[in-house]
């Protein structure tokens, strides 16, 4: 099916069904045209602020810490509070008119602020910053000419296979989805299933059609293509109509998530794919499976290089914050600044964050999972690093888009 919105109606409505905020969303390096530029300085000299900060999860006090530490003498700091319904709370306390200065969300969620004026535009302070951040977190921010916040978390995806179960059963790990099917039907006859997919989590049908090449939203022309009955998606749709024609992707729940990973726990689930910061709560809930997983690159399209999409997770400013310049100067500190970095990807103390930051290598080996990996670990620096470099930026969300949901692929609570 492909539609197309008039620009007159599509203008309108154009934040609401653009979202977020790549692909045809405009250049990393794209400004505003009447804006004028703001500089983020090195130190804060803009006298005493006290910040708010609200985070779903409470292991970004670290990185808050540490700003407070090393600002104590320059009169500003973070009051950070942790929040696990966050998105109904920053509604809520941007409706009453005291809502958190700046607050951590994803791409996928960004369309929803900014169409509700709560998410404020910071192109302005871009011409001083953009340098520090890689280009896909650029990209996941811009829509046209405006930057709807500041990149705090790069979300690189790989594949993680359990060495043992295909070391055991003579199966080389796939490289193409096509392969990991065939994967699927030898392991099936051993009672294994190759791949999870929960059937609340849209997201994993959602990156394979965009891997594919598919573009489900499209300002073109005179307005908003919608188009999702193309190639591409039916690809995606009757890779995953055989999978589970044949019985070879199991389907549990993120509601059963200890069942979950005891499947992983025992070889009875052979694969996942996840980002960086999923290794987290992976290794943390996992006992005799720990050391038996290998990471590898995203699994590819046959014919089409490797590609993994993703969201990118984002330090959103609201439009009512009387402190904006101490807000965009404190979210560019907290997401590249070495100690805050390093604090917020470390995936034993802190969130396991990817960061955001134009050379993100000397920080790969902070986010290793070596219980996870055991002697495979020499594996983690290769695969992340391809996976930053195979990032997909050629997507736009809008507020109809599955998003991710909170345990999926590469999103959410449960890792």
């Amino acid at each position: 099916m492909k539609t197309t919105i008039t620009r007159r109606a599509a203008f309108a409505a154009a934040v609401v069904l653009a979202g977020t905020l790549a692909g045809c969303s405009g250049t990393a390096g794209t400004q505003a045209p009447t804006a004028s530029a703001i500089a983020v300085p090195d130190k804060w000299t803009g006298g005493n602020v006290t910040l708010t900060l609200w985070n779903d999860n409470a292991a970004m006090k670290g990185a808050a810490d540490l700003f407070n530490a090393q600002h104590a003498d320059q009169g500003i700091k973070i009051e950070f509070s942790p929040n696990t319904d966050l998105a109904k709370s920053v509604r809520n306390a941007h409706s009453a008119g005291n809502p958190p200065d700046i607050f951590a969300t994803q791409t996928a969620d960004l369309a929803g602020y900014i169409a509700e004026d709560i998410a404020t535009d910071l192109a302005p302070y871009f011409p001083s910053i953009e340098k520090d951040y890689a280009k896909a977190t650029l990209d996941a921010v811009s829509l046209g000419g405006s930057k709807y916040g500041i990149p705090a978390s790069d979300i690189p995806t790989f594949t993680l296979f359990n060495k043992e179960v295909f070391d055991q059963n003579g199966i080389a790990l796939p490289t193409t989805y096509e392969d990991f099917l065939e994967a699927g039907k030898k392991l099936k006859t051993k009672g294994i299933s190759v791949f999870n997919v929960a059937g609340e989590d849209p997201t994993t049908y959602t990156y394979m059609a965009w891997e594919a090449g598919a573009k489900w939203w499209e300002l073109k022309d005179d307005g908003w293509n919608v188009n999702i009955d193309t190639p591409e998606t039916r690809r995606a749709a009757e890779y995953f109509d055989e999978a589970f024609s044949n019985g070879l992707f199991s389907k549990i729940s993120y509601a059963e998530y200890s069942a979950m990973m005891q499947e992983y726990n025992t070889n009875k689930i052979a694969a996942r794919q996840l980002s960086t910061w999923q290794t987290k709560g992976m290794q943390a809930n996992l006992t005799t499976g720990l050391g038996k997983w290998v990471p590898a690159p995203n699994l590819a399209w046959k014919g089409q290089d490797t590609v993994n999409a993703a969201f990118t997770r984002v330090y959103a400013v609201d439009s009512k914050t009387k402190n904006k310049d101490a807000a965009v100067f404190a979210a560019h500190w907290l997401s590249t600044n070495a100690d805050s970095v390093a604090a917020l990807a470390s995936p034993q103390t802190g969130l396991g964050w990817f960061p955001a930051v134009a050379d993100p290598s000397p920080y790969i080996a902070t986010s290793a999972p070596k219980a996870l990996l055991g002697d495979n670990i020499n594996q983690w620096d290769p695969v992340v690093k391809k996976a930053v470099q195979t990032r997909a930026t050629d997507w736009t969300w809008d507020l109809t888009t599955p998003v991710p949901s909170p345990n999926s692929r590469t999103s959410g609570a449960k890792q």
